[in-house]
């Protein structure tokens, strides 16, 4: 599929480029700066969910204990649900906790371990959360296309921008009245894609107190509106 798509935006390519040639030294003919553009809507294929754990206790050896197991049985529960996912452990943070007699003494500790999760198995997502969700917080969960997706994305916003570039190169030769041998095209420019995605589905800040069985969350990859707009300087006419 991939190698098919790749072979469509070589022919749109090379069908432009057959209009290129080199300018004549002096400049004739009119020079029109024409863009194409196309857009995609895509379902995302991607979760990246952020968990935490944060525990204190008067002893700082035991705050951080209480967090290490905390977490670890968190990780554990992770990679039974999605054996696939990739899991990072990450921004652990310990501070004091101050009295509030004004005199600055150190009462207590606590540590914080953050989680986070990627995957692809969307189906399963519900699931796998609600099992992290015995031992760790959910911070958060952001959904977006995969690398894969974006690149397989990204071949078909070519094929589409360059084909109505096309087009519009096409209309705009025929309402000078230049044929189509007398078309150059001088410049091409692709720009960057653009992705238009919801923001990070907000979670409620909690602290991970038991491993109490939690129910499967209803969630909802949603869509991604992906742009590309391609423009290129054309000359019409002309010797």
């Amino acid at each position: 599929m991939r190698a098919r798509r790749s072979l469509r935006a070589t022919a749109l390519l090379a069908t432009l480029l057959a209009f290129w040639q080199t300018p004549p030294a002096r400049a004739d003919g009119t020079l029109v700066l024409i863009s194409g553009s196309a857009q995609l809507q895509v379902a995302h294929d991607e979760a990246v969910a952020q968990f935490f754990v944060e525990l204190q206790d008067g002893e700082l050896a035991r705050a951080q204990s209480l967090v290490n197991q905390r977490a670890a049985d968190g990780v554990a529960a992770l990679r039974r649900a999605d054996p696939k996912a990739q899991i990072e452990t990450a921004g652990y943070q310990t501070y004091p906790l101050y009295g509030r007699d004004g005199a600055r003494r150190v009462v207590g500790w606590r540590a914080r371990q953050t989680v986070t999760l990627r995957t692809t198995d969307l189906a399963s997502l519900p699931k796998t959360i609600a099992a992290a969700q015995q031992y760790l917080a959910l911070a958060g969960i952001d959904f977006r296309l995969s690398r894969a997706a974006r690149e397989r994305v990204e071949t078909e916003l070519i094929q589409r921008a360059l084909a109505n570039l096309e087009a519009r190169v096409t209309a705009a030769a025929q309402a000078l009245d230049v044929p189509k041998s007398r078309i150059r095209i001088e410049e091409l420019n692709f720009g960057l894609p653009v992705l238009d995605r919801p923001p990070a589905v907000p979670m409620a800040r909690a602290s991970a107190q038991s491993a109490e069985a939690v129910a499967e969350p209803p969630l909802d990859a949603g869509l991604s509106l992906q742009q590309m707009t391609v423009s290129a300087r054309v000359r019409l006419g002309g010797n």
